[in-house]
């Protein structure tokens, strides 16, 4: 199962990419649902031997919580069939990624070898986006959207980058990588986020590096390596914000052509977090703010939309024909921009809350595993912090759960770190020494 663990990373990172680049056929854009398929099965069988043994009963209570919700927005609003597939392959199909850890034999030496397949995406990330930079500027294009990467996304491609920096950052701050080899892949992985126009790196990544400092950094070295860290993000700084600017220099479609002007203006920032769109329907530009605030105002018209939503899959899109189209996808179109409005018009007020106790017990799990677990996944544990905040926060800023490429991944590896906080729980109540928890073979016969 460890091989097919990597070829779904595969799968994720690379399948939209080659189908477009290589005109493959378009059914192949299913292949990471196909793939799920085979994981359910697997999780299947060895759960019910395990009797799912590694995953907390607060996290059945959440899940089974949720399913109400769904059935009560489903049936408030009578679905149809074909919004309910589409909105459902988006939502559940990587969530199966979550139980394979918990019955999956995996030791120290297969985690390292996943992030080192992963690590190497992330590097043949720069060489394309490189590239497709280049494109844009021969063909005089003023916008960074299209520096996307393997990933599909401009967005998407920040986020994955930026946390593959979190992650060994928490290497280097247990010492399991050399300090030059992690600032040479420390700014060179950041290179697409420098010229994709992702004005967001500039908060995710000092968010996420003091969250990975914060927790994962040892008593008494913590202002040691805050002040590393601030001394990176200066130099950091010194590198986007003329690469940044330079990419701008002939925008005529920006007001502001330095970044520094667009964060320290009061007017900058009100009109991009919100403008006047009049509400539903509307073919102005839609920003953050109004894509949270229009849609809970529709919704609080009706109590009962309101705490259960519309039903899933509701303003869902669909690849599969306009049968398979969300009832309120056009009347919403406009709007669906960040994976909150989906969140909120699809589950309501009580997904959303659900949704957000998923996020914190993943994250008190990671807090627990990363200061408890001795072994590789304590490592790494570490740099999931800053993870599992920036996909917190990522929530308000952009449509990410659509993206097989993130969502698969976080769901695997917050699994495992899931897996290995019951493990050590275990060990603790039977008396064990914390070193055994951590084990391949207790994950196996736990």
């Amino acid at each position: 199962m460890q091989i097919f663990t990597l070829i779904v990373f595969l799968a994720v990172m690379l399948t939209d990419w080659l189908v477009k680049t290589l005109a493959l056929p378009p059914i192949l854009r299913f292949l990471p649902d196909a793939l799920s398929c085979v994981v359910i099965v697997y999780v299947l069988f060895g759960g019910v031997r395990d009797r799912f043994r590694l995953v907390a009963p607060k996290y059945w209570i959440v899940f089974g919580a949720m399913i109400v919700v769904i059935i009560c927005g489903i049936v408030n609003n009578q679905s149809g069939v074909g919004p309910l597939l589409s909105g459902a392959r988006f939502y559940l199909r990587p969530v199966p990624m979550f139980f394979l850890p918990a019955v999956m034999y995996l030791n120290d030496q297969d985690l390292k070898r996943q992030l080192k397949w992963l690590l190497a995406l992330g590097l043949f990330q720069v060489p394309v986006a490189v590239y497709q930079q280049y494109v844009i500027q021969s063909e005089g294009r003023f916008t960074g959207d299209d520096v996307r990467g393997t990933l599909m996304d401009s967005g998407i491609l920040t986020l994955f980058l930026i946390c593959t920096v979190l992650i060994l950052t928490g290497m280097f701050l247990r010492k399991r990588i050399r300090p030059l080899t992690y600032w040479v892949l420390f700014f060179f992985l950041l290179i697409p986020t420098t010229i994709n126009e992702t004005k967001v790196t500039v908060i995710y990544l000092p968010l996420g590096l003091l969250a990975t400092l914060l927790f994962g950094a040892e008593r008494g070295k913590r202002l040691k390596y805050f002040m590393m860290a601030c001394g990176a993000l200066v130099i950091a700084g010194l590198l986007f914000i003329p690469i940044y600017n330079f990419t701008q220099r002939y925008n005529p479609y920006k007001n502001e052509k330095d970044i520094t002007t667009f964060f320290t203006s009061e007017k900058a920032l009100s009109r991009y977090l919100s403008s006047d769109v009049g509400g539903v329907g509307t073919k102005k530009d839609v920003r953050r703010g109004d894509a949270i605030v229009v849609p809970f105002e529709f919704l609080a018209k009706d109590p009962v939309r309101l705490a259960f939503g519309l039903g899933m899959g509701a303003v869902s899109p669909s690849t599969l024909g306009q049968n398979f189209e969300g009832q309120y996808y056009l009347l919403f179109q406009k709007f669906s921009i960040i994976s909150f409005t989906f969140f909120l018009l699809e589950f309501g007020v009580f997904g959303v809350l659900l949704i957000g106790v998923l996020l914190w017990m993943m994250f008190r799990d990671t807090l627990a595993v990363a200061r408890q677990d001795p072994s590789f996944v304590g490592v790494f544990a570490v740099g999931w912090t800053g993870v599992v905040m920036i996909f917190s926060l990522d929530v308000i800023y952009i449509n990410f759960h659509q993206f097989p490429s993130v969502t698969y991944l976080y769901w695997y590896f917050a699994g495992l770190v899931g897996a290995h906080c019951v493990a050590l729980a275990k060990d603790r109540v039977r008396g064990r020494p914390l070193s055994a928890a951590t084990r391949a073979g207790s994950l196996s016969a736990s």
